[in-house]
């Protein structure tokens, strides 16, 4: 009997220790929102967080039906689709929203979340953010390419300039799976950082 209730004591001890030791987790956690901007400043974050993720959405959501559309044009046996010209032209006019929005508030989070170059270059998270920053420049190169040339040279060919516009709806194709792909990578890296304390500090 003496011996039941000597392991009940040790493992009430040991559940203690654990909700001892989670409870210190937690009341870290909360130490560290604590720190998190009040004020103006911190409605600047939320808003800027808020931006980011709003053009991000934007412009990676806007890729996957933009696919689709180039697919079925490529199997329709050259019937076009009705305002394809016009659907390529405004995807890209609001990806210009969404890019220039992603730079402004970019920068502000990276005020908060970084804070320095060294920072951004000297720690994991920094590292990893800037891992990111190649992703969405390549991203940024590839819409960049589809806007000033591949779409230019696809709508001059099917008015009747020389040229099949086939080939050209073939490579925009490939660039926007390419964009596709980059962009899958940069919310793996997102997720990365989600998971990882901020280097800024």
């Amino acid at each position: 009997m003496a011996q039941v209730m000597k392991m009940k004591v040790v493992d009430f001890q040991e559940f203690s220790c654990t909700r001892k030791s989670r409870s210190d987790r937690v009341s870290a956690i909360w130490k560290y929102l604590a720190q998190i901007e009040e004020g103006w400043i911190g409605l600047a974050h939320v808003g800027s967080d808020a931006a980011h993720l709003l053009a991000a959405g934007a412009w990676l959501g806007g890729l996957a039906p933009l696919g689709f559309i180039l697919l079925d044009y490529s199997v329709s046996d050259g019937e076009p689709i009705d305002d394809v010209d016009r659907i390529l032209l405004r995807f890209s006019s609001m990806g210009y929203v969404a890019v220039a929005t992603l730079v402004a508030s970019g920068l502000i989070n990276s005020r908060f979340l970084v804070g320095s170059v060294s920072s951004l270059l000297t720690t994991l998270y920094g590292q990893i953010l800037f891992a990111k920053l190649g992703l969405f420049a390549a991203m940024l190169a590839l819409a960049a390419a589809n806007r000033f040339w591949l779409v230019p040279r696809m709508i001059e060919t099917r008015a009747g300039a020389p040229g099949d516009p086939s080939v050209w709806l073939g490579r925009l194709r490939y660039h926007v799976l390419g964009e596709q792909f980059l962009g899958l990578m940069v919310l793996l890296a997102v997720s990365v950082l989600g998971t990882m304390r901020p280097a800024v500090g």
